[in-house]
Parts: C-alpha cells; structure tokens; sequence
C-alpha cells in the first residue's frame, strides 16, 4: 500500500507521496505538509506546496517512531500545526480503562 494525492472533488493526475508503504494519512491544518505511517511505523511528513495547479512534494522525512500503533481503531491525530500529536497506542488486550483529559488545568488550580 502507498500514499497518493490526487484532486478532490474530481480526481485527475495523482502524485505518489510514499515509496515504502503508507497508510493513514492525514493533512497539516494549512495543506503545507502531509503525514503518513510507514510500513515500520514511523511517523512520516512531506512538505507540499502548489505551483500553478501543480503538486509539489518534498522528501519524505521521518518525524518519529510511533510505538504500538493501533491502525485499526485510528491511529494518531496531529495538531493544526503539526507540532504534537495524539497517537492510539497500547495492547488491546489489557482492557479498557477509562482515560481522564483535563484540559485548562492551570485555571484549575488558581481556584
């Protein structure tokens, strides 16, 4: 399996993104960078930029090694701006324990 892009809505030219597997790919908030997960688990990204309606794709460069990645219930999500990411990771076979996020945590303890 590899990563492609292609125009939507209407499909046309594609531009193959990896070149040693990839899956689960998903945009930066702004369109200037793509990531995917390569066949060894890494966390991948390419730079693309546009060029008179034309593609253009960096080398695909390796951010992180992702550790138990879960591909079959979502795998990751990355920041507006790719600067963090939340991954799926762990066995599912240990059980189901309930995560807490607390968020604003600062205001919180001000009260």
């Amino acid at each position: 399996m590899e990563v492609y892009i292609t125009a939507f809505p209407g499909g046309g030219a594609k531009w193959q993104v990896s070149s040693n597997g990839g899956t689960d790919a998903k945009w930066r908030g702004d369109g200037k960078e793509f990531y995917f997960l390569d066949s060894a688990d890494n966390m991948m990204a390419v730079d693309v930029s546009t060029v008179n309606r034309a593609i253009r794709l960096g080398v695909p460069h390796v951010l992180f090694q992702v550790v138990g990645a879960q591909r079959q219930s979502g795998p990751y999500d990355a920041a507006a701006v790719g600067k963090k990411f939340l991954i799926n990771s762990g066995n599912p076979q240990e059980g189901n324990e309930p995560v807490t996020l607390v968020q604003n945590w600062p205001a919180e303890l001000k009260k």
